[in-house]
């Protein structure tokens, strides 16, 4: 699904590179991107088409043909009885198509390509509140015994939703389970549960391995031409030259496909999310509310965007899909959290990129603090808090906070612990007290919110920094330790062990450490190259000795046959 962003500012190139986006995300042998979006924008394919381009009118005509209505939707009876409908598989690929250890593997290959992009958001409140979603949406399609979600072992997919900052409204799901997410979405977003709407739709792409399915012989060469036009996408609004040299050569593999498959694609996510919507206990309005409000937001234009375009399953259908489910649902009262407000003003930070944007979101959050509803009084006074802190002033950005918190106090359901704390309130918390020189309140700040949320990678990066401020060195390398071996894919604790070890002066295993990070931000010349000073600098153990020695020769395996399937020589 792609969204469409109205803004005035953007350039020309940038249309035609987002059309060129859609494409390759959207159509078969490309196949990444299913994407979503919200308000202030328009839904359709798989990235964003900014608003003053011609498109958006005839897009928005392409949806009422009737190519693009499915025969095959579930009867109301069906979603009555959610809870013991199963909808089927299409088939698992076959033949030359993508296997399960395949998709997770390209999807890493592109994950380490796009990690080190200097839009990949690093806001770990933002992965906290993505991924704790994510994880409340899988439970629900693990009840529901959707195609994929009960699977263990090797063919289980390790889902990872992360944050893009970028203002465009859109999502997308790449290969074996990762789920991309821009900042525009989530501040255009009104509530928690149309956010939990287009992840549903991403995660229901997943679960039924349209890409896979796609896929054929040619799936390497795809997946490396996927992987650039994604970071193109991403540079364009950077580098428009940098952008036109990442995206070639994923058109000529796009324009040699159809949209067919797509369609009924889109069409399946939308049933399977609306299922995991509803069984997840969020709003199920959230879908049918999110696609209107983009639909009203678009103005259309009758030239300026390739025909293709116009093929390509709108919002009109799909709404209609969407108010029909929601009407055999019985109807209730989902109140929306008081994490998604603060999220919201995370979320513009992580997009406002220069000073002088900064100074016009600040003039955006002072507006909101003023507004008659208690969240978005909240998103401003917390983003208040976030700009203060930015600039050094802690003692205003603690007051502001203190503002923001006694409305979540206030705005929070009686008897319900889960609206009474928050997470990014208590993270920012420690964060100021941890830069007035407080120390030992920070770490109990961090401690008690990785009680509350053991899950957080926020609240064990906070502990991290107060165990390193304070001088415990070996109690953070020790939890350091114990955290990548449960997550070592995750490069913010191998770069938090490289600075323990650093601490420790144990030299070696900085740079094993360092090494890790490289790996998985795709750096595999920098990554080998630091584990081979730490196996000569000396000082390792024998136990650490062999350990490096035994993953230098891992890496430099893998890096031998991922430039092999480049089809590239290991240099020099």
């Amino acid at each position: 699904m792609q969204v469409i962003n109205t803004s005035p500012k953007s350039s020309t190139f940038k249309r035609i590179v987002a059309c060129q986006l859609m494409l390759a995300l959207a159509w078969p042998s490309v196949g990444v991107v299913y994407a979503a979006g919200t308000a202030s924008s328009t839904v359709t394919g798989d990235v964003s088409v900014q608003g003053d381009s011609a498109a958006l009118q005839n897009l928005g005509r392409a949806v009422q043909s009737p190519d693009a209505h499915s025969a095959n939707l579930p009867t109301r009876n069906a979603l009555q009885v959610q809870e013991t409908f199963i909808l089927p598989d299409m088939g698992d690929p076959g033949g030359d198509s993508l296997s399960r250890l395949d998709e997770k593997k390209y999807g890493e290959m592109i994950m380490r390509q796009i990690r080190p992009d200097v839009d990949y958001s690093n806001d770990l409140p933002i992965y906290d509140y993505l991924n704790q979603m994510e994880r409340r949406l899988l439970q629900a399609a693990k009840r529901l015994q959707l195609g994929g979600a009960n699977d263990q072992g090797g063919s289980a997919y390790n889902f990872e939703v992360f944050a893009v900052k970028d203002s465009s409204i859109n999502a997308f799901a790449l290969p074996g389970g990762f789920i991309g997410f821009h900042t525009g979405l989530l501040v255009s977003a009104e509530s928690d549960s149309e956010v939990a709407s287009v992840m549903g739709h991403e995660t229901g792409h997943v679960l039924q391995r349209h890409l896979a399915r796609q896929m054929d012989k040619q799936t390497t060469n795809t997946m490396i031409a996927l992987a650039g036009i994604l970071l193109g996408a991403l540079a364009a609004s950077r580098n428009p030259g940098a952008a036109s040299g990442l995206m070639q050569g994923g058109q000529a593999v796009a324009i040699n496909n159809q949209l067919s498959y797509s369609r009924d694609a889109e069409r399946e996510a939308d049933r399977i999310g609306f299922q995991i919507l509803a069984a997840s206990g969020y709003d199920v309005n959230g879908a049918p509310g999110f696609f209107q409000r983009l639909q009203k937001a678009t103005g259309i234009m009758d030239n300026g965007v390739p025909s293709y375009v116009r093929t390509h399953p709108l919002t009109t259908d799909r709404i209609a899909d969407m108010q029909d489910r929601v009407r055999n649902i019985p109807s209730r009262n989902v109140p929306t959290a008081v994490e998604f407000y603060l999220i919201k003003a995370r979320a513009r930070m992580e997009q406002s990129g220069t000073s002088s944007g900064m100074y016009d979101l600040k003039n955006v959050f002072d507006s909101l603090s003023k507004q008659s509803s208690p969240g978005k009084q909240m998103e401003g006074f917390y983003g208040l808090a976030l700009i203060a802190q930015k600039q050094g002033r802690l003692d205003q950005a603690t007051g502001y906070l203190q503002q923001a918190r006694k409305l979540a106090n206030s705005a929070s359901a009686p008897g319900s612990p889960i609206q009474s704390q928050s997470l990014s309130l208590d993270i920012t918390s420690s964060e100021l007290a941890l830069a007035k020189g407080k120390n030992e309140e920070a770490l109990q700040l961090a401690q008690a919110t990785l009680r509350a949320y053991p899950q957080s990678y926020a609240a064990g990066a906070a502990m991290m920094n107060a165990y390193l401020k304070l001088g415990r060195t070996n109690d953070a390398i020790v939890w350091l330790k114990a955290r990548t071996r449960l997550q070592p894919n995750e490069v913010v604790w191998w770069t938090m062990l490289s600075k323990a070890y650093d601490q420790a002066n144990n030299v070696p295993m900085r740079h094993y450490a360092l090494g890790e990070k490289y790996a998985l931000e795709g750096a595999w010349p920098s990554a080998i190259e630091q584990l081979k000073i730490a196996r000569s600098s000396g000082g390792a153990d024998f136990y650490q000795g062999s350990s490096i020695d035994a993953r230098l020769r891992e890496m430099q395996k893998q890096y031998r046959e991922e430039l092999k399937e480049q089809g590239k020589n290991l240099p020099g």
